[in-house]
């Protein structure tokens, strides 16, 4: 993982260090979960699509499309969205996921 920090109010990701904060609180998140949420940030804005997610995240392991669905779940209830009226992940019907909210690059802190 890079040294990349990105704010996407009012969280920030902190992608070296593998941690998300809610303003001054960290939110803990499972290392899939927490990579899974990396990918889509560095991805805003863009269809990302199963197949890809399933081969950045898992490297193609042998895991299902539940796995990364329940792994969304997990993520959604993270950032506290939801999937009917989506303010970060929006689900494209049988394609894939978007990261709707603009993530800013910050600077690291050493």
């Amino acid at each position: 993982m890079d040294g990349r920090q990105f704010r996407f109010a009012p969280f920030r990701l902190d992608v070296c260090r593998a941690r998300l904060w809610r303003d001054a609180e960290e939110v803990a998140l499972p290392p899939k979960v927490f990579d899974l949420l990396c990918y889509l940030v560095r991805h805003a804005g863009e269809l990302v699509i199963k197949d890809q997610l399933l081969d950045a995240v898992w490297q193609r392991r042998f895991v299902s499309e539940s796995t990364l669905k329940g792994c969304l779940n997990e993520l959604r209830k993270a950032l506290s969205d939801d999937v009917k009226a989506p303010r970060y992940i929006e689900t494209v019907a049988r394609r894939g996921y978007r990261f709707i909210t603009p993530a800013s690059h910050l600077k690291s802190t050493s």
